[in-house]
């Protein structure tokens, strides 16, 4: 699929997993899928992903951060040739997208050295703490020629240029019966008594629910039907498979949110029915109180909300596609630098 962005677009994406082994079924992965199939884009999911296994996995063992602390290792830069395939049909300039915020630093100043025109962009797809914590480094480099932020609050507050969260839509297979009523998946933390509260209240209304929690001590499990508590975590499709297979998609953020998340994501892109405790999905043209049932605890369900069992539909037309947040860039990158 032709584009006619002004440059051609290199992604460092975040990472699933290890530098040296692919997950395809990981949540990064899948959120940059679309991309994968389009002209001018190239996505890294780790640095060197284009070459073999082996080669791989010498280079993480010899940039792996737990052994620079042991030891120095010289000669890094080797392996920054190699750390994209420029591929490219067309001759544009390129830009690199940063949402690895461990990629080091003087592979930055080699991009500069060896593309002079190119542009470095850094999207912050959490809050600015996170990086201020992770990568602290990279904030106000000087090889960095943009800024965005997922977050609205944020992008006022720090003059940062907004773009929406983004996730591929990929083919799940659909049961011809759903699994359950109401499915949830996540981490308990402080979120399990209120979780707890909206089963026993989803029960007393007729609703089967299916939890799959990971993070709940052996002391604080309540054995439920349809409550698994687990030590590992599923991967990001299958985790899509029973949200598509279930009647309705339960969200309880800690302290709710200030954004679109995931959930809210998936229940547009898959026509699910959604309850949740963000509030900020009043501000969406996709918010319909027929579909979207915001609460604050369980004392807030409303039966009424159930008894309607026509199937969501929001008119969903790509609007949370990655290839939106490419073009959110180039429209940034023209109205800053021209093009």
């Amino acid at each position: 699929m032709k584009n006619h962005f002004t440059y051609n677009y290199v992604l460092f994406n975040s990472q699933d997993g290890s530098t040296w082994k692919d997950f395809p079924d990981g949540y990064y992965n899948i959120c940059v899928e679309e991309l994968k199939k389009q002209e001018g884009v190239s996505v890294v999911t780790a640095p060197l992903c284009h070459c073999p296994t082996w080669v791989r996995y010498l280079f993480s063992v010899h940039s792996s951060p737990a052994l620079a602390k042991k030891i120095h290792l010289p000669f890094k830069n080797i392996w920054f040739p190699y750390y994209f395939h420029n591929d490219f049909k067309e001759k544009k300039p390129l830009c690199f997208i940063l949402l690895n915020h461990h990629i080091p630093l003087p592979y930055l100043d080699y991009l500069k050295l060896k593309y002079p025109d190119c542009k470095i962009v850094l999207m912050h797809r959490d809050l600015l703490k996170v990086c201020q914590r992770n990568a602290p480094e990279l904030l106000d480099n000087n090889n960095i020629d943009l800024e965005m932020t997922f977050d609205k609050g944020e992008s006022q507050k720090y003059g940062f240029p907004h773009f929406n969260e983004f996730e591929s839509k990929v083919d799940i297979k659909v049961l011809a019966t759903p699994e359950s009523d109401v499915y949830f998946a996540g981490r308990g933390k402080d979120r399990l008594p209120i979780l707890l509260d909206i089963y026993h209240k989803m029960s007393s209304f007729g609703l089967q629910c299916k939890y799959f929690l990971t993070g709940v001590p052996k002391e604080q499990q309540v054995d439920l039907p349809g409550v698994e508590y687990a030590n590992r975590f599923m991967t990001y499709r299958e985790m899509l498979y029973h949200t598509v297979n279930s009647r309705y998609v339960l969200e309880i953020n800690q302290g709710g949110a200030d954004g679109y998340t995931s959930r809210f994501l998936e229940a547009v892109m898959y026509n699910k029915k959604l309850i949740t405790n963000n509030s900020y999905i009043k501000n969406s043209k996709f918010y319909n109180p027929r579909y979207i049932h915001i609460i604050n605890s369980a004392e807030d369900l409303q039966k009424e909300f159930f008894i309607d069992q026509s199937q969501a539909d929001y008119h969903y037309n790509d609007e949370f596609s990655p290839m939106r947040m490419i073009e959110r860039v180039n429209e940034e990158l023209v109205k800053k630098y021209g093009g």
